[in-house]
């Protein structure tokens, strides 16, 4: 599967999406993926064909899961749990 764009979401899409936006950028360097655009926004913005990988905090992950393959965090600072979850759907998404 080819992963063009992630978005991550959160409820206002102002800060926690931020920082999982941030950490994720790093993540995909060390799997050298960083050419895959990523963004961040509130979960009103999360609908099919937004992005081809979504990830949320997991109070937002039933909402988010609607449009389309979602990656739920349990704390969205957790950059171990980021790589980890992220690692996991790549590889089982080959």
């Amino acid at each position: 599967m080819n992963i063009h764009k992630i978005l991550c979401c959160c409820i206002s899409g102002l800060g926690s999406s931020f920082i999982v936006e941030m950490n994720l950028k790093k993540v995909l360097k060390k799997l050298n993926m960083d050419d895959v655009e990523v963004a961040h926004s509130g979960i009103s913005d999360a609908y099919p064909g937004a992005a081809d990988l979504f990830i949320c905090s997991s109070d937002v992950y039933e909402e988010c899961l609607k449009a389309g393959d979602t990656i739920p965090l349990d704390r969205l600072t957790d950059i171990d749990e980021l790589e980890t979850k992220l690692s996991s759907y790549l590889e089982s998404h080959k």
